[in-house]
């Protein structure tokens, strides 16, 4: 089944999302390996970071432009 929220619009952008979200594991890793808290605001700074390009993704994407490509 393919992914109905991927488009062209959103390709180039999966790169970097999936690129963040590896770093929050990371983060997210080495704060309980090590409790440094530098750790844990790093990765909330990327989780907000993610939050806001999704955000962001989806109020510039054309009206339609989701459905249209699912469609063909």
């Amino acid at each position: 089944m393919p992914r109905e929220w991927n488009t062209s619009y959103r390709a180039p952008w999966n790169p970097i999302i999936k690129k963040c979200l590896d770093g929050v594991d990371l983060h997210n890793k080495l704060y309980f390996e090590t409790q440094d808290p530098f750790h844990l605001h790093q990765a909330e700074k990327l989780r907000v970071y993610v939050s806001e390009l999704k955000t962001w993704i989806h109020s510039t994407e054309p009206e339609g432009f989701h459905r249209k490509q699912s469609q063909e």
